[in-house]
């Protein structure tokens, strides 16, 4: 094993969760490249406070190598969950306990993806490895991100 020390970030941003949506490019009259644009306006500010407080949570220069990521994703909990009159408060017997609708998980995870390149990592290509959930969200979490990540360590024997 490589004797390189572990490094580990952890922090929290909270905000709704956004994806990173579907990249769309044309051509504008006269140009030589295309323009690029994302389909989802509220990524770019989303994906801002995740660079933001990775910055804040990271100490030094973005890590060389492989690269670990564990995310939870808090999504807003509708209000069809929740009863009504003296029952507003507390959750429907029939409301889900997982969150199964949009947004795609994948496409959540490569907003953060994207917002952590150039301060936790050179390149989310460094990601070698990615667990990640989504939950509704709770008085205990409010919606957000926990975002852990860590260097992986190389074996020299290829994992013999």
């Amino acid at each position: 094993m490589n004797n390189a020390a572990t490094m580990r970030v952890e922090f929290r941003c909270d905000g709704i969760p956004q994806t990173k949506g579907s990249a769309k490019a044309f051509m504008r009259p006269g140009m030589k490249f295309p323009v690029v644009t994302n389909d989802n306006a509220k990524c770019k500010p989303w994906q801002a406070g995740v660079t933001q407080a990775a910055a804040a949570a990271m100490k030094g220069e973005p890590w060389r190598g492989p690269v670990m990521l564990t995310l939870v994703f808090y999504m807003p909990r509708p209000k069809g969950h929740y009863g009504t009159g003296k029952n507003a408060g507390m959750l429907r017997p029939s409301a889900p306990v997982h969150h199964t609708t949009k947004p795609d998980l994948d496409k959540l995870v490569r907003a953060v993806k994207d917002g952590l390149t150039g301060v936790v990592y050179g390149d989310d290509s460094q990601v070698v490895w990615i667990n990640a959930r989504k939950e509704y969200a709770s008085i205990v979490h409010t919606c957000g991100v926990e975002v852990r990540a860590s260097n992986v360590e190389e074996s020299t024997t290829n994992g013999e």
